[in-house]
């Protein structure tokens, strides 16, 4: 008696999960490619030869200066503000180098807090809720005096600003070592001061 042996399985079942496991891979490669398409890649950026000097603008755009709102309330009766060179809005950026001590700034701005807080009190008789900050911003040239200003902040009433610019163009620096520089003061104002 011949015995019979039982035939070679079939090797069939290796190349199911291959033609699978190919599926599923294309599979997520589309998913990837279906969600990145909505991304943009940015554009190339053109470097110029000096690009390894960094230039910081003198005047940065931090400060809102709101623009006049119609029947704000009273006037003030001071004398009316013509644009100079130290009023304008967009002062021309320019590169200071100079230093003052916190000292020589605090001996101009330190006497200038008592007459913001009477600019900050004669619109508060007008709205006793006002309350915020004034950032001001000046340019300091060599010989002390102010070349560019900027006021504005999250007070957002006019009438102070323009009664806080009228007190900056009288302010006179020590001369700053080094040549013109940038001074930033806050006014924060509030009615319980």
């Amino acid at each position: 008696m011949t015995e019979s042996t039982p035939p070679p399985p079939e090797s069939g079942g290796g190349a199911r999960y291959a033609l699978l496991g190919i599926l599923l891979l294309l599979g997520a490669v589309g998913v990837y490619f279906l969600m990145a398409g909505g991304e943009e890649t940015p554009p190339p950026v053109a470097v110029a030869p000096d690009a390894g000097i960094v230039q910081r603008p003198v005047m940065e755009p931090m400060l809102e200066i709101p623009e006049e709102e119609p029947d704000a309330g009273p006037i003030d009766s001071g004398p009316p503000e013509e644009p100079t060179m130290s009023t304008m809005r967009a002062p021309q950026p320019r590169e200071c180098n100079g230093e003052l001590t916190q000292q020589q700034i605090l001996s101009v701005v330190a006497p200038a807090r008592s007459q913001v807080r009477q600019c900050y009190e004669r619109r508060l008789k007008v709205n006793n809720v006002l309350q915020g900050t004034v950032q001001v911003a000046v340019l300091v040239e060599r010989d002390g005096t102010i070349d560019q200003m900027r006021v504005g902040g999250s007070l957002r009433d006019n009438e102070v600003f323009s009664c806080v610019r009228r007190i900056v163009q009288g302010w006179r620096f020590p001369a700053p070592s080094g040549g013109c520089v940038q001074v930033n003061v806050p006014f924060a104002l509030s009615p319980q001061q």
